[in-house]
């Protein structure tokens, strides 16, 4: 218990001292809940001892509701304090965890790790946000409780005491035992939430493959696994904590049977007052009975503690090694001698070229040769194993991370629209762009005409992905993003393999617009678009093997003269 709370103040962070001061707060309601137990049973021995006047009454009466006010009044800033810091505290973790993120390597992605991301994001944290400053509070108040409450027993009857702090002894080691035997088992079941909500991302990403081969029913067996699985961990959990909660329970009904039979037997002898004897009794109860519901969050605590390993895990993936050197002036960006792995497959291999700024280098091949990587190296979506990428002569390991993002934009060849306006989306990367900045980029992709076409223009709003735009589309409005953002270097990856032989035309002319101020990496499939390239690399099984102009590359007769032939033939067939 002590350990979560020790790991909740170290979360909190810069509010660890709203987070004290709740506690103050609490430990100060609890000690004045207590007020009218003692003043009841004051008055109880007043009464049997026929001493109870009516100023006693009053005085008693006014002080109990002077405590009721206090307490109401101390609960409402414990709750603007607690809850309030939990939120904000929660807040804070996910902005950061956001920034950290956007600097962790690619092959965190490519590991399965979206849906852990996830489930820390709308799950562990959201749990604690809501759970977390609930479970401090009846920390404290069983801390407060048992503390004071043994002190007074103890002021009471020294043994009456002792059985008090013995049952406490008891129940903490079984609870203890809960712990433990819960500890494993909640690590097991965060695991698997995670492994749900990966398998429902990618049932729901791939509904349209699966509906178009309708395979619902077999596809369906890996999300209906990983909820079952989810079902019997959480049955298991659940009968796992049965025995030790038992036993924690049984521990204060002994203890509560001990301390009435003893405190009877005390009074039978006079050895304690009648008064004292019921005092005891009845606070033990008040004591003992709320202690007794504090095993109900046990499973709440151990939830929590592995959702903050597993927090704690994802911060600390070490990010890409940020840089010091600002964004050189000139775009010279070079390959020397540069190799990667992936998972113990080389993916390219002591690949060597020199991209001069204000040019188009372009990047050809047949799939898988590596064509994508070398693109992905330049913005240090992963880090080279040997070798170097520099930009104006400087590594890219050098050059401050942010910097080196803000000075590359990219059109993927795998749109991703966000679920806003169009508008927003094309000045995602360009935060604060002007409407008539908007829709100069948006004319320079050839997308401006089929934008105004839509019922609400520019603040017409996207379904996720762009759904209801075809691909075409999609792809022009991520060109516009590209444009407006800018940037010196542009990395366009097959930017052209969603576009319609109509529109191909309008986009190189977007494409030859764009490049006259800016460098640019372009990888294709369709070679028509890179005819007037300054110089393209034809990329395969991990090698560059032919290097050169359109014209030169076809007099060679090689690879690149094969690939355009095959493509000229293409182009040709007919259904």
């Amino acid at each position: 218990m002590l350990r979560f709370v020790n790991r909740m103040i170290h979360l909190a962070g810069s509010y660890s001292g709203k987070l004290k001061f709740s506690f103050a707060i609490s430990f100060l309601e609890n000690l004045l809940q207590n007020v009218p137990v003692f003043l009841l049973l004051f008055t109880f021995d007043l009464v049997l001892n026929e001493n109870l006047s009516q100023k006693y009454a009053w005085i008693i009466g006014s002080i109990i509701l002077a405590v009721v006010l206090i307490r109401m009044f101390l609960r409402y800033w414990f709750i603007r304090f607690e809850s309030g810091t939990g939120y904000e505290i929660c807040s804070r973790e996910r902005l950061e965890l956001g920034k950290r993120l956007r600097h962790f390597p690619m092959s965190f992605y490519s590991e399965g790790n979206l849906g852990n991301v996830s489930s820390v994001v709308t799950i562990d944290l959201p749990f604690i946000e809501e759970k977390g400053m609930d479970a401090l509070d009846k920390i404290v108040s069983y801390y407060a409780f048992s503390v004071i409450g043994i002190i007074f027993l103890c002021t009471i009857s020294l043994p009456i005491g002792l059985i008090a702090l013995i049952t406490y002894l008891i129940a903490g080691l079984s609870f203890k035992w809960l712990e433990v035997r819960n500890k494993k088992q909640s690590f097991i079941r965060q695991q698997q939430q995670a492994s749900l909500v990966g398998a429902v991302l990618e049932y729901i990403r791939g509904i349209s493959v699966i509906k178009a081969f309708n395979i619902t029913g077999e596809r369906a067996v890996k999300l209906t696994d990983a909820i079952d699985s989810t079902c019997k961990n959480a049955i298991q959990y659940e009968a796992q904590s049965m025995i030790p909660t038992i036993v924690y329970k049984t521990c204060f009904c002994l203890g509560s049977f001990g301390i009435t039979l003893f405190s009877s037997f005390m009074a039978y002898k006079g050895e304690l007052e009648v008064a004292s004897a019921i005092m005891a009794i009845v606070f033990t109860f008040s004591m003992f009975v709320p202690a007794q519901m504090f095993a109900s969050i046990s499973s709440q605590l151990r939830v929590m503690e592995a959702g903050l390993n597993r927090y704690e895990n994802l911060r600390s993936t070490e990010p890409i090694k940020d840089g010091m050197k600002p964004f050189p002036e000139k775009e010279n960006i070079q390959f020397e001698d540069v190799s990667f792995s992936y998972k113990d497959s080389t993916v390219i291999e002591n690949i060597s070229f020199l991209s001069k700024p204000k040019t188009i280098t372009a990047l050809v091949g047949p799939s898988g040769g590596g064509k994508t990587t070398i693109a992905n190296l330049i913005a240090r979506f992963w880090d080279v194993d040997s070798g170097t990428i520099s930009i104006d002569g400087i590594d890219v390991r050098d050059i401050k991370y942010d910097d080196l993002l803000q000075n590359i934009s990219f059109v993927f060849q795998d749109v991703y629209l966000f679920n806003d306006t169009i508008r927003n989306n094309i000045s995602f990367g360009t935060p604060g762009a002007s409407y008539e900045s908007i829709i100069e980029a948006a004319k320079k992709a050839k997308c401006h005409d089929f934008i105004m076409s839509l019922p609400n223009g520019y603040d017409t709003v996207l379904q996720e992905s762009g759904g209801g735009l075809s691909g075409g589309e999609r792809q022009r409005i991520s060109i516009a993003r590209a444009i407006l953002k800018n940037a010196p270097i542009v990395i366009f990856d097959e930017a052209t393999a969603s576009i319609d032989p109509d529109n191909e035309s309008d986009i190189q002319l977007a494409i030859d617009s764009l490049i006259k101020d800016r460098t640019l990496i372009m990888i294709a499939h369709r070679l028509t678009t890179i005819q007037n390239a300054d110089n393209i690399l034809v990329i395969d099984d991990k090698h560059i093997i032919e290097s050169g102009r359109h014209e030169e590359l076809i007099n060679l007769n090689g690879k690149y003269y094969d690939l355009w032939s095959r493509r000229q033939k293409a182009s040709g067939w007919k259904i």
